[in-house]
């Protein structure tokens, strides 16, 4: 009763997705963590980064179903993006808290999550451009 071949790759791959899962939500909360630290002034707590990234994901999940059942085709890519702003401003508003344990205003949690997004696009377009030369020149041959 050995395993097939293709079984083995498959649940490799799927071991990998898991580790590119968990690695993307620790580094997004890292990367929520310095923008909170950018726009506050103070690092909050990691697990409540971790909690807000999770909670987000959830919640963006949810309303992007609800705009594509009410929008025509075409429209539910541009207002992902509004969506993931508002909706991710609006947990790291409730999430995450000021010094004094106030929430840190919807304005401020904008500007929270608007640098979060800049950062997290400038380094995965960095990853991606490495990722690409390094496949590239592996696909290609080039030593």
């Amino acid at each position: 009763m050995g395993t097939s071949s293709l079984a083995a790759l498959a649940g490799m791959g799927m071991f990998a997705m898991l580790v590119m899962i968990v690695g993307g939500i620790l580094l997004g909360a890292l990367i929520l963590c310095l923008s909170f630290r950018i726009a506050v002034g103070y690092m909050p707590s990691y697990l409540r980064s971790i909690g807000a990234i999770l909670l987000t994901f959830v919640a963006v999940i949810v309303v992007l179903i609800v705009l594509r059942m009410v929008l025509p085709q075409g429209m539910g890519a541009p207002l992902s993006v509004v969506a993931d702003l508002l909706v991710g401003a609006a947990v790291v508003n409730y999430l995450l808290l000021s010094k004094d344990g106030s929430q840190i205003g919807y304005g401020k949690a904008c500007l929270v999550q608007l640098i979060y997004m800049v950062i997290f696009f400038v380094f995965s377009l960095v990853i991606g451009v490495i990722m690409g030369m390094v496949f590239g020149a592996a696909l290609f041959g080039m030593h």
